[in-house]
């Protein structure tokens, strides 16, 4: 029998690795699967992910196509996204399991010390009370990770059709938000679990903030003339559907995201 849920996990660096798998197996619910796809130039990865059950992919690409490959690998009823800096709550599959909309947002927590750990924070606490007000046409920025198995497979084929090769093979950026549009697309029945239950080894430096906002910037620009010109565009990305407080509290950790994102967008 297919499992109910799939885990479906890009890895290239292997850092946190090993950690992250630990916790998918920890959960209390077990009628899952993991799915990785080892990105790394070498199999050291690769010899991490067989201490566990879970099956291999090796194809050194790019984030969206990384992901596209694992949920088409998929064969759960429901997939969960997940990358290898996160790890997840021991109940978050049982929790997840007794929850049926198609498109369900999750509670996330960046864990590390420092100041840009805790701006991050109360940007990610920034989630609505009511799911109705989730939309990726207001907000890009709120994204679920676990679909519906045959909404989030109708997507993602839809995403590559649309997309030329080079482009679907490179991106670095929007992978999540593009497969959230073109789901919500299909479905918009949205749930959302508001308590943190995905926590992200964080970006303590600005150096890391820096490095990794420089990239997405330059990735996104590459959807500019396609179809999804609108994600592409920078002041696309708001928190509309969220409080005023909220707004206001996730203002310094945009900026200092920005500015990194804005040079590697106007980038040659």
């Amino acid at each position: 029998m297919n499992a109910e849920i799939s885990v479906c996990l890009s890895a290239i660096h292997g850092t946190y690795l090993e950690k992250s798998l630990e916790s998918i197996f920890n959960n209390k619910f077990q009628d899952f699967e993991v799915i990785v796809n080892d990105s790394s130039k070498n199999f050291i990865l690769s010899d991490i992910i067989k201490k566990y059950d879970a099956k291999i992919i090796k194809k050194e690409t790019k984030t969206l196509e990384s992901r596209y490959l694992t949920i088409k690998e998929s064969k759960g009823k429901n997939i969960l996204l997940l990358d290898e800096t996160r790890i997840i709550s021991s109940s978050l599959l049982e929790k997840l399991n007794n929850i049926s909309n198609d498109l369900i947002v999750i509670g996330e927590m960046d864990m590390g010390r420092g100041l840009l750990i805790k701006l991050s924070n109360l940007d990610k606490k920034a989630l609505p009370e009511n799911p109705n007000k989730l939309s990726p046409y207001i907000n890009k920025t709120i994204i679920p990770r676990y679909y519906n198995g045959k909404v989030i497979k109708e997507a993602i084929e839809k995403i590559k059709n649309n997309l030329p090769p080079e482009i679907f093979k490179n991106a670095v950026a929007l992978d999540l938000e593009l497969i959230y549009l073109e789901s919500y697309n299909i479905s918009k029945d949205i749930g959302i679990i508001k308590t943190p239950e995905i926590f992200h080894y964080g970006d303590e430096t600005f150096k890391d903030v820096f490095n990794k906002y420089y990239k997405y910037g330059y990735s996104q620009k590459m959807f500019k003339n396609t179809c999804y010109s609108e994600f592409s565009n920078l002041s696309g990305r708001n928190r509309a559907s969220s409080t005023l407080k909220d707004r206001i509290l996730s203002i310094p950790i945009q900026i200092i995201r920005g500015i990194p994102f804005l040079i590697g967008y106007i980038s040659v």
